[in-house]
């Protein structure tokens, strides 16, 4: 179990990173700009942040779980806010060309100042790993319990720091990427919609 929870962690941050916003985008610049030891600090620095964002939703998660009313009621829930996530991202457009069109000037470990403070910033974290949490534990694919939390949030960590060193050796080849709509926006909202109605039905019955 250790492994998988580590495992699924990676895979699903290092995918849940690739949509296009100010984190992937400023280490796409740094990397077209040559600025290779700031991209290095700056993932670093966006990787602790996602640790400690992750960190406070898991737990706030587990606390959940641990309430009558959310326990009794967690299938459902977690079904409403899949099918919220994949609304969210049908009705989501993003454009790399256009973030990447700032200028962005950091040399060395200025960018970890620059990881901290964007990561600070990205708070859109907490509802999916809230989610995504719910999901994985209602269906026994993880275990938090003991050294497993702590698992889950390494494997998130070097998931986000993985993507963004992808990123970074990509560079602007990356856009080809961020700019498919259906690989990024349309396909994960799909997918959380059929989840969310899955979970639904099974309450059901």
């Amino acid at each position: 179990m250790s492994t998988q929870v580590m495992i699924i962690a990676f895979v699903v941050s290092y995918l849940g990173s690739i949509p296009p916003g100010t984190i992937n985008i400023t280490s796409m610049q740094l990397s077209v700009q040559k600025h290779g030891r700031a991209a290095f600090f700056f993932a670093l620095a966006a990787s602790i942040t996602e640790f400690v964002y992750a960190g406070v939703t898991v737990r706030f998660q587990i606390f959940l779980s641990e309430k009558p009313y959310f326990t009794e009621n967690f299938q459902i829930i977690t079904a409403l806010a899949m099918l919220v996530l994949g609304i969210a991202n049908l009705l989501t457009k993003t454009n790399s060309q256009s973030l990447l069109s700032k200028s962005t000037a950091l040399k060395g470990r200025n960018g970890f100042k620059r990881g901290v403070i964007l990561g600070v910033l990205n708070p859109l974290t907490i509802p999916f790993w809230l989610t995504v949490t719910a999901y994985l534990q209602n269906h026994r694919l993880i275990s938090l319990s003991g050294a497993h939390f702590w698992l889950y949030l390494c494997g998130i960590s070097l998931g986000t720091f993985a993507l963004l060193l992808t990123v970074n050796r990509l560079g602007a080849r990356f856009t080809n990427i961020a700019d498919n709509q259906l690989l990024v926006h349309r396909l994960p909202g799909i997918v959380f919609i059929l989840l969310g109605l899955y979970n639904f039905i099974d309450w059901l019955f």
